[in-house]
């Protein structure tokens, strides 16, 4: 009997692969809508605090977009992307080799265990989640908080959207920031930038 993980994981990486080799260099094969799209949430994930200087871990990484967002903006990081889809860590390698690009799923990577960064950021990677969404979103929320020193900023498509589409899914806000609580309480809730769409900051100890 197949492992419905495998499943899950398998279903999601020939589908984002598929639209790679449709769209290529393009948001589209990370399924943004557009550009403007991509880089409205960028701008958000980025409010969490000062990144210049930092360690970045980028996890759902695609082709590392949020990496040559910050550095158009002068934002010098240090960078490393874990993306689940074979094709898209290739590619983002390949588009920038001073980038540490891994392949990998940030929920059983071991990896990334002994390293720890100053922010981790985790953009797009809930959205077609159908096997126990709720609990794989805690799961990786953990893991994301377990490795910052700083700070975790994520996005999820909110269930107070109305017009849903079927095979995506929508968190409950209030319920992910209620159960984020248990990691720390130091945490902003942000659904002031999309109506479909939130973002949680998770911070540690007594940075801002």
């Amino acid at each position: 009997m197949n492992d419905p993980t495998d499943t899950e994981t398998s279903r999601l990486t020939a589908h984002y692969a598929g639209l790679l080799a449709r769209y290529g260099d393009d948001p589209r094969s990370l399924d943004w809508g557009s550009g403007a799209s991509q880089a409205a949430r960028f701008a958000v994930l980025a409010g969490i605090g000062d990144l210049r200087g930092t360690t970045i871990l980028d996890v759902g990484c695609g082709l590392a977009d949020f990496h040559a967002w910050l550095l158009d903006r002068g934002i010098a990081h240090r960078y490393v992307g874990l993306d689940l889809t074979p094709e898209m860590a290739t590619r983002a390698a390949e588009r920038f080799p001073e980038a540490d690009i891994l392949c990998g799923d940030i929920a059983a990577d071991a990896r990334l265990a002994p390293r720890s960064f100053d922010y981790v950021f985790a953009s797009g990677i809930f959205a077609l989640r159908t096997l126990e969404p709720d609990q794989y979103l805690d799961a990786v929320v953990h893991r994301l908080f377990n490795l910052c020193r700083t700070g975790v900023a994520f996005n999820s498509l909110s269930s107070w959207r109305a017009d849903q589409e079927p095979g995506e899914f929508y968190a409950d806000p209030f319920a992910v920031a209620s159960r984020c609580a248990r990691l720390t309480r130091r945490l902003v809730l942000r659904h002031d930038y999309h109506p479909g769409d939130f973002t949680i900051y998770l911070y540690r100890g007594e940075h801002a």
